[in-house]
This record gives structure tokens, C-alpha cells and sequence, in this order.
């Protein structure tokens, strides 16, 4: 079930942004759904009959080539139109995306006037949720799935009828495309074939995917199961059971609804863990592999923490938000080495009972209980933060993220756009006009600590060759990089542009 193009240019929202068909016929283009996204690699992640908005920001830098090619892999994938935003990262259309949309007849919208693509998002969604309730979903694979959310089975219950109603494996993600709880039926397909959103009051709660062959008899499955699963999540099921006493702490501390010293020591006594006097607290925060789904997750992490070989084992474990949340009690003293050594030394065991990566982001240890929602908040936007910079394992400590967090919450985005401009502009201009790794070669300078034969080596350099960079680099911005304050300035604009576009300077503008 979906709509014509044309009738997705006439919801309110795709109105209301001005919306100009550049290229394509909307009257015989089919929308099975409309997303939004300002990944690069976008194409490897649409299952086919998508609108994809994007303001941009992930085509920002980028080659005519790169452009080009965004709009290959988005025609390989399948998507119906490209839905474009201008007047933020482009004024105008660039010419390499209009010569590709046309050649490969990929339908392009642009959109003039600025609209959440939220919105645009739930007036699709609403749009089917109409027709759906006109073709009815009063069947006996409905009332089967109605059944089990009123006999309170859970929701892996739930994902195990659908799959038995639509002959394939089941699972749900939630809206950042992590894996929440998966059916038990072994798939035949990696490939999701049906997609359905789960919307309830708060909103998007995540995405139901079929894995196997779209038919129409999956379709309808999938759509009744949707409405079915949002009765479950509604019931506070939690991704996948019932929340046990860890589960309903670790959310209430995420979402800061328990705060105050005496009701986190009242809950943690319930617990059976009260804090010791004088023991801080440690609070990290673990993303894994989106297909793992987070109650595998959990019960890996809360293994991992258990078997440390110490004679205190009191270990909190929950998940929030797409990741597993962990509240572990320190010793007296929090001492960044030994703290640090003993989260590398957990993720290692998380890493080796899970299938994929595993990033571990951590908060500055807390000695007070009334700070624990505070560190929960904190050690998720250090995991947030690092894989903003390309870091996708290891650990990550709160102090580790330090530069990132000052700029781009503590600088207004405009001054630090123009310090950006001011300090390393004229490197970013010249390296996407020529086709030059200037900009890689000062980052790389840089992160081996001025080391020459270091930089070489990483960019795969002759000597001389890394010296008429480094010469070249010093004319264009006016500067000498033997001068500390001019390194720092650098440095600083470097990691600005990073955290602001999401680019990775080694990446380069080059083909």
C-alpha cells in the first residue's frame, strides 16, 4: 500500500515548503514510503520506493563526482524521487546532481521554503494509516495479534506471531536504526522486504521489518502488526519484556524523571545494591551493531560486568535510547587510568560475546547518587559524539571528547562557522577547486604531532612532497606551523569542521 507522487505533493507539508518538480513524472511514480537522511551512503540503506529528503549537509564538500554518484547508488536502490532543500547547504541545484537525476530519470524535488521533514514524514504515514483504515484490518491474523498483546505474552511474543502469520523473520528497530527485539524464526533473507513505521502519542517509536519477499499478504501482516506492536510498546513492555526494577531505573534516569539523591538511594536500595560511602560511580553507555538487538545487548554487557573477577559485582543494567545503559560501582578513589583500563578491559568481554562492534562511551565518574541522571545523559552523548567523529569501537571517556563538546555547544554555530572560514576557508576552497589534499595533509601534520616522517608515511608521501604541501599550506593561510598558537587556532578550526559537516578531513575532496 502507498500513493502516486502527485499525491504526496499534495499533503499540507510538501506544500507548505514550496515544493518544484525539477525533473520526473509524479503522476506515474509510486511512493512506498518517505524518508529522511543526510547520509553520504544512503543508497545501501533504502529498501526501494522511498521519497529521501536531505538538506544537504552530507553532500557538503563533496566532488561532482561524489555528487553524481550519491544519485547512482539512491537510482540503484530504487528510490522514487530525491526531495532537496536549498538555501542552507546549497543555494541552487548543482549541476552534476540535475545532469545525474536526468540521466538515470530520477524524479527531483526542491524544496524553497523551510519544513520539518518530520512533518512531511507524518503526513505521509498518515496518509496510509487512512487507507488502511478504509481496507480494514478485521481479520483472524489481526485478532491473532490483538489476542497476544491482550494476554500481556510480550512483545517477543508479538514478533513471533507476525512471523508466523508472514512466513519470514520479524524484527523491530527503534527510530536510530538499532535493533530492539527480533522473532524467533531464523530468517531466509537479509534483506527487509516490508517496512512499517510504529507510531504512538510520543511518536516514531520505530520501524517493523518483514525479512522476506514483499507480497500483498506481507504487507497487510505488516501493517496490522504495526498498530499491534504500538498497543504493546504503549503497555510499557520495553523492548521485549516486562521492565524489571534495572530497566524502569535506567529509563527514568535517561529521561531525568528520578533526580533526587534520596529517591536514586531508595530505588537502588530496592535494588539490592544501595552505594557505599565513599565509592563513586561509574556510568557508560554501550552502542553495538544494529542488528544485535538490545535485550541481547544488555544481557552481554551485564555478563561481561559480572564476570570481573572483583568480590563486588553490583552492576546496573538497562536500555535507553538505542543504547545499554550501566551504572557499575568504583572504587574510593576514581583514578582515569584505572578507570579507563577497567571499561577496556569490560568492552573486550562485551565485544567477545556479540557479533559486530562495540563502542563504549563513559561519563566522568560521580561520587554523589543525585548525579546519576546527569552522567546517564552524558555518557550517551559522548557515545553520540564519538561516532560524529568516525570513532565506531573502543572507549571513549568523557574528557576524551572535551575539544568536540566545547565546539559545538559552548561557540554559537555562527562564530564558529566563521572562525572555520577564517582559520582553514582558503585550504577548503583551494583543495575543491583542484582536486589537492591540502586539508588532509595539514590534518594529518597535526595528529602525528608534527612528525614529518610520520606524516609520510600516513599519507604514503615522498619527503619532498609532504614539504611543498606543508610550504604551500603555510602561503595560502599566512601562517607558520612552527607557531603553537597558530597550530592550536588550526587544530581548533579542523575539529570544528568535522563536528559541523560530519566530513572526515582525511577523507579529502579528491576523486
Amino acid at each position: 500500500m502507498g500513493a502516486s507522487l502527485a499525491e504526496v505533493l499534495s499533503l499540507p507539508s510538501f506544500r507548505a515548503a514550496g515544493t518544484e518538480v525539477v525533473h520526473g513524472d509524479v503522476g506515474r511514480v509510486q511512493v512506498r514510503w518517505v524518508h529522511s537522511s543526510e547520509v553520504f551512503e544512503m543508497g545501501s540503506l533504502l529498501a526501494g520506493g522511498e521519497v529521501l529528503l536531505t538538506s544537504g549537509l552530507g553532500l557538503h564538500g563533496r566532488t561532482a563526482e561524489h555528487l553524481a554518484a550519491y544519485v547512482d547508488q539512491l537510482a540503484d536502490a530504487g528510490v522514487a524521487a530525491i526531495g532537496l532543500e536549498v538555501g542552507r547547504t546549497f543555494f541552487t541545484v548543482p549541476d552534476s546532481i540535475l545532469e545525474a537525476v536526468r540521466r538515470r530519470d530520477v524524479p527531483l524535488l526542491v524544496f524553497h521554503r523551510v519544513v520539518p521533514f518530520e512533518r512531511m514524514v507524518e503526513d505521509f504515514h498518515e496518509l496510509l494509516v487512512r487507507r488502511k483504515v478504509e481496507a480494514g484490518t478485521g481479520d483472524a491474523g489481526w485478532r491473532a495479534l490483538t489476542q497476544t498483546v491482550i494476554e500481556g505474552r510480550g512483545l517477543r511474543a508479538l514478533l513471533d506471531e507476525t512471523s508466523r502469520l508472514a512466513g519470514c523473520a520479524v524484527e523491530l528497530r527503534d527510530p536510530e536504526g538499532q535493533t530492539v527485539e527480533r522473532s524467533r524464526i531464523a530468517s531466509v533473507s537479509g534483506e527487509a522486504g516490508v517496512q512499517v513505521q510504529v507510531r504512538g502519542e510520543a511518536g516514531v517509536h520505530g520501524t517493523l521489518r518483514l525479512l522476506g519477499a514483499e507480497t500483498s499478504h506481507r504487507v497487510r501482516v505488516a501493517e496490522a502488526a504495526g498498530i499491534a506492536v504500538a498497543l504493546e510498546l504503549a503497555r510499557g513492555t520495553g523492548g521485549g519484556h516486562r521492565p524489571g526494577l534495572a530497566q524502569s531505573l535506567v529509563a527514568d534516569l535517561a529521561a531525568g524523571v528520578v533526580v533526587s539523591r534520596a529517591d536514586v538511594l531508595h530505588r537502588l536500595g530496592d535494588l539490592g545494591w544501595p552505594p557505599l560511602e565513599g565509592r563513586h560511580l561509574i556510568v557508560a553507555a554501550v552502542e553495538v551493531d544494529a542488528a544485535v538487538p538490545l535485550t541481547d545487548a544488555a544481557a552481554a554487557t551485564e555478563q561481561a560486568l559480572l564476570d570481573d573477577g572483583r568480590a563486588d559485582p553490583a552492576v546496573l543494567v538497562g536500555t535507553s535510547g538505542g543504547h545499554v545503559v550501566v551504572v557499575h560501582r568504583g572504587g574510593r578513589r576514581a583514578v582515569p587510568a584505572q578507570v579507563r583500563d577497567d571499561l577496556t578491559a569490560a568492552a573486550e568481554r562485551i565485544a567477545a560475546r556479540l557479533p559486530g562492534r562495540v563502542l563504549l562511551g563513559a561519563a566522568t565518574p560521580v561520587a554523589d547518587p543525585g548525579d546519576l541522571s546527569a552522567a546517564v545523559g552524558r555518557a550517551r552523548q559522548v557515545v553520540r559524539t564519538a561516532r560524529r567523529y568516525g570513532r565506531r569501537t573502543g572507549v571513549v571517556m568523557e574528557r576524551d571528547v572535551a575539544p568536540h563538546r566545547l565546539v559545538t555547544r559552548a561557540i554559537d554555530p555562527q562564530v564558529l562557522s566563521d572562525f572555520v572560514h577564517e582559520q582553514i576557508g582558503p585550504l577548503i576552497d583551494h583543495d575543491r577547486e583542484h582536486r589537492s589534499e591540502l586539508l588532509r595533509t595539514l590534518d594529518a601534520y597535526l595528529a602525528c604531532s608534527l612528525s614529518k616522517a610520520r606524516t609520510a608515511d600516513l599519507l604514503g608521501l615522498r619527503r619532498q612532497s609532504l614539504y611543498d604541501r606543508l610550504a604551500r599550506i603555510e602561503r595560502l593561510l599566512g601562517v607558520s606551523l612552527d607557531e603553537a598558537d597558530h597550530r592550536t587556532g588550526l587544530g581548533l578550526a579542523l575539529l570544528g569542521w568535522r563536528m559541523r559537516t560530519g566530513l572526515d578531513p582525511q577523507v579529502g575532496f579528491g576523486g
